[in-house]
């Protein structure tokens, strides 16, 4: 009888500790700099008021127009909540922002904010990255993750 007991509450312990470990939870990217709010950044292109491209997810869909030297790529954005609903960018509360990513050659080209654009001049021939910001009150609110522009003579 005192066998029985004893395993019984031994494969109850088991039992317990193994399902315990059991709940689904989601996997923790340690050292993420870009964190993921649910926002959607639509590129457009000012020249030809067309999307270029867009950012969701952590990732790009498609790539920036190549820039020519001394010429600009004038960039505009529509960035989504996490509801699909447009944050205005009206250069007060909230604007577009740019900037070198990590490591980036920032001899290539030279970026320029607007509030509601930013402009890309062609420095030198080569390639880069920059991430796209949108900015609250001053303060960075949300960053891309980077996007490679190639300059070409």
């Amino acid at each position: 009888m005192f066998r029985k007991g004893v395993t019984f509450a031994l494969m109850l312990l088991i039992g317990v500790m193994v399902f315990s470990g059991c709940e689904e939870s989601e996997p923790t990217k340690e050292g993420t700099e870009h964190s993921d709010t649910g926002l959607t950044f639509n590129i457009i292109d000012r020249d030809s008021d067309e999307v270029v491209d867009y950012h969701h997810d952590q990732h790009w869909h498609s790539g920036l127009p190549e820039v020519s030297i001394n010429e600009n790529l004038s960039l505009g954005a529509n960035i989504l909540d996490e509801n699909e609903k447009e944050i205005e960018l009206d250069g007060e509360h909230y604007s577009l922002g740019i900037d070198y990513a990590e490591d980036a050659n920032e001899e290539i080209l030279s970026l320029e904010e607007h509030g509601d654009h930013v402009h890309i001049t062609g420095d030198k021939e080569g390639e880069s990255e920059v991430v796209f910001q949108l900015i609250h009150d001053g303060e960075v609110e949300h960053e891309t993750v980077p996007i490679e522009i190639q300059v070409s003579n």
